[in-house]
């Protein structure tokens, strides 16, 4: 495993850190790193210095310059001779994918689960801590830092993942936690020493999904647990609204007709109050159980006439999004593939029921489960200090 040293990590966030001058000469030195770290890392033929300078435009001198760096900074590394094309064998260049770490923490009500996860999107290691009582943030530095203890110099971005209101590094208000205006990638930042993020459960489960997307893939993305939430991605990018806020779809009220639940929120006819897994499952389920034990909960008959009520409440929703937005595919997401295939089809069919004159027929899936649930927010831990260079796609 390799190693990194305080000093190269520092001279990594230096020459990466954005200015706000993208047209000035470190500006643009930024960008053609970004550019070659993207082709080493992207690209499935073998990439030298010469392929490196032929898709770019840039001279070879300069490929050369960049490889260079790179290599300095522990982000990419030399691995042998390419195949000859007719003169000297150019050297093949690889990403240097465990030099650096990135951690994720997954905060919920009643746990917290962390990882480290590498520059290729492997997770190195996980753990899960158990809470009782209510969730504190001492709690989640803790178990952040017991994590990290003696990898400071390797840990290159972090996490937290967390349900609620999110905006800037600071958990604006989260129900669930009991949290609001909590400055928790500060807080952090001093902790670990390493640049934090903070996302929302629900946009952290979207950028998993779309991990490996196209450019032009509109995604919308429904998380079931026991809130309901929402996400939109177009390729790789959140589009997060004016206010960080789009996708809270969950206290919006579909349900006009008598047979209407008070939400938690104290407004009855929530799709939350219908569609939530709480809601068709009943008050024993929890984010934190497993697979099984929710599709056990799923396989009762009352459980079931829930199940059936909920569809036909997100189904509304649903066609109400998806005729503004125009997504090329809707994804049920969180905890919702454990319903099976009988809530899915009974989805789809409420959905094509009545569809809306002038829209299109979208697809609409279960989450993918070979992805790991990490992908997501350590993508959007790495986003500020190297963009979107590195696809992070490693499957569980």
């Amino acid at each position: 495993m390799s190693t990194a040293d305080p000093q190269r990590k520092s001279d990594l966030l230096r020459r990466f850190a954005r200015s706000g001058q993208s047209e000035s000469q470190t500006g643009i030195r930024r960008e053609h790193l970004l550019r070659a770290l993207g082709l080493i890392a992207r690209e499935p033929a073998p990439v030298t210095r010469a392929v490196i300078a032929r898709r770019t435009g840039l001279t070879s001198a300069t490929a050369s310059s960049l490889v260079a760096e790179l290599i300095a900074l522990g982000l990419v590394v030399e691995t042998g001779r390419a195949e000859s094309t007719g003169g000297k064998r150019a050297t093949r260049l690889e990403l240097e994918s465990d030099a650096y770490l990135i951690v994720v923490a997954v905060v919920r009500t009643r746990a917290i689960d962390t990882a480290l996860v590498d520059l290729a999107g492997r997770t190195v290691e996980s753990r899960r801590l158990d809470v009782t009582g209510g969730m504190e943030v001492s709690t989640v530095v803790d178990a952040i830092r017991e994590l990290t203890d003696g990898l400071e110099s390797r840990v290159l971005a972090a996490c937290v993942q967390v349900p609620g209101v999110t905006a800037a590094g600071v958990v604006v208000d989260s129900v669930q936690l009991g949290w609001r205006d909590v400055p928790l990638a500060r807080i952090l930042e001093s902790e670990i020493g390493a640049p934090t993020s903070v996302v929302n459960d629900v946009d952290a489960e979207a950028l998993t999904e779309a991990v490996d997307a196209d450019d032009r893939a509109i995604r919308l993305v429904v998380h079931l647990g026991e809130g309901v939430g929402a996400a939109i991605t177009t390729g790789g990018s959140l589009m997060t609204g004016a206010t960080g806020r789009a996708g809270e779809i969950g206290h919006v009220r579909v349900i006009y007709e008598g047979a209407r639940s008070r939400c938690r929120c104290g407004v009855s006819g929530c799709l939350e109050s219908a569609t939530s897994m709480s809601a068709m499952l009943g008050d024993t389920y929890t984010d934190e159980l497993d697979e099984h034990d929710t599709t056990l909960l799923a396989s009762t008959a009352e459980a079931r006439e829930r199940m059936g009520f909920g569809a036909r409440a997100l189904a509304r929703a649903l066609r109400i999004s998806s005729a503004l937005i125009d997504p090329e595919e809707i994804v049920i997401a969180g905890a919702a593939p454990a319903l099976g295939p009988h809530f899915l089809g009974t989805l789809r069919d409420e959905y094509e029921m009545y569809p809306a004159k002038g829209t299109t027929q979208v697809a609409i899936r279960y989450g993918r489960p070979e992805l790991s649930r990490y992908l997501g927010p350590a993508k959007f831990a790495l986003a500020p200090v190297l963009g979107d260079a590195l696809p992070l796609t490693q499957a569980r």
